[in-house]
């Protein structure tokens, strides 16, 4: 999610009144950009871009194309396919963060926004959280416990630690435990 709250959608779709239509479901909750073409979406990406919805079949350059052209870029936003085609095999080697099979309703896109920006929040607090973790194990074999007390910094890595914890259960309980590997908890 962006820092400042205000996310961003790049909707990338042919059909220029589809993608219209999802841009005013999005209204009110995400800002929304709109390119008709794979080649169009490549010129709009970037750092400001939060998620993209991209359709799997356009003329020219096809979702599945605009993906494996982004792969390599060091920016970092969720790819959410929606698409006519149904999901088979072939996106295995995709990286995509979500797949919609098209026609999709304003809460289903909404809500696939929701949870692939909840999914990356959650990636993101896990990586500082073990970030601090390490710290805080270095400093307990450095340390005795009471000499801890008194070391500058301690108790705020224990109480940022211990917001981060929570952090990580609530996002764990609105996206369903079933969403979120067990490798990852």
């Amino acid at each position: 999610m962006s820092d400042d709250g205000d996310e961003t959608v790049l909707i990338v779709d042919d059909e220029e009144q589809l993608a219209k239509s999802y841009a005013l479901h999005l209204d009110g909750h995400y800002d929304a950009d709109i390119a008709t073409s794979g080649g169009e979406a490549l010129s709009k990406l970037g750092p400001d871009t939060d998620v993209v919805l991209l359709d799997r079949r356009m003329p020219g350059m096809a979702g599945d194309d605009v993906i494996k052209r982004i792969d390599d870029w060091d920016l970092d936003f969720q790819v959410i396919i929606v698409s006519a085609i149904d999901p088979d095999t072939d996106i295995i080697d995709l990286p995509i963060d979500g797949y919609l099979t098209k026609s999709v309703s304003k809460d289903e896109l909404l809500d696939a926004i929701e949870r692939v920006l909840l999914k990356d929040r959650y990636e993101q607090l896990i990586t500082e959280y073990n970030g601090m973790a390490e710290t805080y194990d270095i400093l307990q074999n450095e340390y005795a416990g009471s000499e801890l007390e008194t070391k500058d910094g301690f108790a705020e890595l224990e109480e940022r630690m211990e917001s981060l914890e929570a952090e990580l259960e609530e996002i764990i309980a609105d996206l369903g435990e079933s969403s979120i590997p067990t490798i990852l908890k």
